[in-house]
């Protein structure tokens, strides 16, 4: 964020707690009890990490080149390769929210990185709509599958899912745009949600500026999820999930110094989810197990439009099909103490077609995790993580290892994405 914007936001807040001084004592109490009614909650989460890996070349950088999953070059654009080994603040989460005349729900959330300012969220929801229809718009994050719809500091390991971070980045699908969703009125579990996105995904709905390329007018981006699950009592929780999204895709290959391929198309994706907890019902958390998996499939099929090198013709195709899932389990062993195992694996699918090419199909990856975490105060989170992977790349397949020390600190009371108030887990 620029730092005029920080300026502005400042003197902002400081001309209103001067004009709030000025007031008298019959304004003070009618601003009292209007900010009453708002109900305004404020929590901050501070997620900080030290981080250590054994690449020769940077484990973001092998994760760039993989084939079928590496990221397109656009040009000078320069990706952001992850953490640093070494001390890494992820970032600050400053989030707003309030319940507005008992019928909406209103947050804003601001993620402050070392180097730049983003608004994550910031989106109005419906909470009083009759026959189990609700409504969401503003920026928020996808409620299709499990993770996406999590900010960072509630994943159940430090980093996400190898699936998610290669065909979605780092951010997940965190768009502008507009949600309804129905929760039927059954003995069990169903609800089903549709979303229309402005499209603006870095690596699968991505939307290039440039002469050679189109523009599309948003939305661009549609995606559809159904959730459903039998009632197994207050001790269980079963849920399974569809989820599924097309919208428009463009990128820039550069092909040779200098020269470039220019495409455009769709792109679409489409999986299933799977989450088991045993609420066991201990002392803080002791004997509370959670199992969850995901598939996540994508396509791109695009069009060559133009390239910079006068030999290639324009009117050829490319098509890029990959896939992956993740398993994982959490186990409460003690109070205050978990441990968790996960086992990512991508490519299973990994094939890429294009006009005038041989097809390819490349191999898989994979990634074990192991992680131990521990809540000293409700508020606090320290967690322990190691995990080992094998990455297939276009010179052969690398092993690395990587180690996290993670702290989370939770300041005033935060919702996590399954609407649970809570400080810590």
């Amino acid at each position: 964020m620029n730092s005029i914007y920080i300026q502005i936001l400042l003197s902002a807040v400081i001309a209103l707690g001067i004009h709030a001084e000025e007031h008298d004592h019959h304004e003070h109490d009618h601003e009292e009890n209007l900010i009453g009614k708002l109900n305004p909650g404020v929590s901050a989460v501070i997620d900080a990490l030290y981080y250590n890996e054994n690449s020769k070349d940077g484990l973001g950088n092998i994760k760039d080149e993989m084939p079928g999953f590496g990221h397109p070059a656009h040009g000078d654009e320069e990706h952001a390769h992850g953490n640093e080994n070494g001390f890494n603040l992820r970032e600050v989460e400053v989030t707003l929210t309030a319940e507005l005349d008992g019928i909406l729900n209103a947050e804003t959330t601001l993620a402050f990185a070392p180097h730049e300012i983003e608004l994550e969220t910031a989106f109005v929801e419906t909470t009083g709509l009759s026959g189990g229809l609700a409504l969401k718009g503003g920026k928020f994050f996808s409620d299709f599958g499990i993770v996406n719809k999590q900010h960072p500091h509630e994943w159940a390991f430090t980093d996400q899912p190898l699936i998610y971070e290669l065909t979605l980045g780092d951010h997940g699908l965190n768009e502008l745009g507009l949600q309804a969703s129905w929760t039927a009125p059954l003995p069990f579990y169903l609800k089903v949600g549709v979303e229309a996105l402005q499209g603006e995904n870095e690596a699968l709905f991505a939307q290039e500026d440039d002469s050679n390329l189109p523009s599309h007018s948003g939305p661009r981006l549609g995606v559809a999820w159904l959730k459903t699950g039998p009632d197994l009592g207050h001790r269980h929780t079963l849920e399974f999930g569809l989820f599924g999204g097309q919208g428009t895709h463009q990128e820039i290959h550069e092909e040779t110094a200098g020269t470039n391929n220019y495409f455009d198309g769709n792109s679409y994706f489409a999986g299933g989810d799977l989450l088991y907890h045993l609420h066991a019902h201990g002392e803080q958390g002791q004997g509370d197990f959670v199992l969850q998996a995901e598939y996540f499939q994508q396509n791109k099929a695009l069009d060559l439009l133009a390239s910079d090198d006068s030999g290639t013709t324009p009117g050829g195709n490319l098509d890029s099909n990959q896939d992956g899932y993740y398993l994982q389990g959490l186990y409460g062993f003690l109070p205050k103490w978990r441990g968790g195992l996960r086992w990512d694996q991508v490519g299973l699918i990994n094939e890429v077609k294009e006009s005038d090419a041989p097809d390819e199909s490349f191999g898989d990856s994979w990634r074990a995790t192991a992680m131990l975490d521990f809540n000293p105060i409700p508020s606090t989170l320290i967690r322990l993580q190691a995990s080992n992977g094998d990455y297939e790349t276009a010179t052969g397949t690398q092993n690395v290892w990587e180690g996290y020390v993670q702290i989370v600190v939770t300041i005033g009371s935060h919702k996590h994405a399954d609407e649970h108030a809570c400080s810590g887990h």
